[in-house]
């Protein structure tokens, strides 16, 4: 293992590491933003859906001008500079919330930190593409996505114990760590060559030029209906799982350990053993194996059970991850790499948006018979399965690249 490790570009590992400082700065705080708002503030829970479902939207837009950005413009400052501002919005939401200012400034606060987040995230995904080459791209996004997960498995857990104190403290830590995620990749990464720098004068419009690229649109689309049912293991499956079949939070919370252990131990094994699977194929693995998963949760009413439906879905979960992102990049002509970051970062945002509510509106309408609606679940990701069968006919074969054996 260590033999295969090695053959990576060491920046990809200080890419890692920045990754995780950024993932733990991100997780620690955001997740306990809705109890704040609820408790402290007294927000209702609609609003405070509606809030982050309008922070979304303008996270996904700016995930497309990030990418075309960072292909104009260059990845390095593009990454260092969106740390920094987001490292100090934070700092200033500590001292917004120790100080009472209410929601509309800490509003205003979280969005603008989105809009830096959303910046950095189609030039780090882009950067990836930079360091290591086609037939490794499967593995260098594992090693990333292994790193995000390991931040939000640390993040979270010291959140709580912090917010125990107060909520302020944990947004001085997001900045510290941010701030320390953009030291590490301002010191190690400066000169990472790209393949093609575009001289064209930016203009707006330039981002949603899609003609001559159908491929992507049509790898986005697929991407987003995917996401559309990843999504429901969130809030969906935590209001189903808790509310409706009696399990406790306790129970809900090791569910979500189990997930992310799984993620962390068995990404970089599952991806090696898929290297000989075509990236589509495994696009179309993953999304038949959530289908397996949301029926086994419908259809059962037992933690045991959701154990064994949630161990199933991070399987699918780790199918689908890495090969979405390879396609972006291998898809991408000279150039636009980022830009084709920042659609796909799009239609990420877009499921993960639009699937709690949708998941909500299915679980009110089936109720009580819940089968129904993670039975209409499992059609999507069904749907998504075939779409990425005919993707697989459309892909040119040298840009589905196998996985070589090492």
């Amino acid at each position: 293992m260590l033999t295969y490790l090695k053959q990576f570009d060491r920046r990809l590992w200080v890419l890692a590491i920045g990754w995780i400082a950024s993932s733990v700065g991100f997780s620690i705080s955001i997740p306990f933003l809705s109890l704040y708002f609820h408790s402290t503030l007294g927000m209702s829970l609609t609003h405070i859906g509606l809030f982050f479902g309008f922070t979304a939207i303008i996270r996904s837009v700016f995930q497309s001008i990030g990418g075309e950005l960072s292909d104009r413009f260059g990845r390095y400052h593009q990454m260092v500079y969106s740390q920094i501002i987001r490292s100090i919005s934070f700092l200033v939401l500590a001292y917004a919330i120790y100080g009472d200012w209410g929601f509309r400034a800490i509003a205003v606060l979280i969005i603008f930190n989105s809009v830096f987040g959303a910046l950095f995230q189609p030039a780090a995904n882009a950067t990836v593409a930079d360091l290591v080459g086609m037939d490794k791209r499967t593995e260098g996004y594992s090693i990333i996505r292994v790193a995000g997960n390991f931040g939000w498995a640390l993040g979270p857990a010291l959140g709580g114990f912090f917010a125990e104190q107060t909520y302020a403290v944990l947004f001085i830590i997001s900045g510290g760590m941010t701030l320390i995620s953009s030291i590490i990749i301002a010191l190690f990464l400066k000169g990472i060559k790209m393949d093609y720098i575009s001289n064209d004068k930016f203009q707006f419009g330039h981002i949603f030029q899609f003609k001559g690229y159908e491929l992507i649109v049509h790898h986005a689309l697929l991407v987003f209906i995917l996401y559309l049912v990843v999504s429901q293991f969130i809030a969906p499956f935590s209001l189903y799982s808790v509310d409706f079949m009696g399990i406790t939070k306790k129970q809900l919370g090791f569910l979500f350990t189990l997930n992310g252990l799984m993620v962390t131990f068995l990404q970089l094994p599952i991806t090696r053993l898929l290297r000989s699977v075509r990236l589509s194929i495994q696009m179309l693995l993953g999304s038949v194996i959530y289908a397996v998963a949301y029926i086994i949760i419908g259809a059962t009413a037992t933690f045991m059970a959701f154990a064994i439906g949630i161990a199933v879905l991070t399987i699918g979960e780790n199918f689908i991850s890495p090969p979405a992102l390879a396609i972006t990049a291998n898809l991408a002509p000279p150039g636009r790499i980022g830009r084709f970051m920042g659609i796909y970062g799009f239609s990420v945002t877009a499921g993960w948006s639009l699937g709690p509510l949708l998941g909500g509106l299915l679980l009110d309408l089936a109720k009580p018979d819940f089968i129904y609606s993670w039975g209409f679940v499992s059609i999507l990701a069904l749907v998504a399965a075939a779409g990425f069968g005919n993707l697989t006919r459309r892909i040119p074969k040298s840009l589905n690249l196998r996985q070589p054996h090492q």
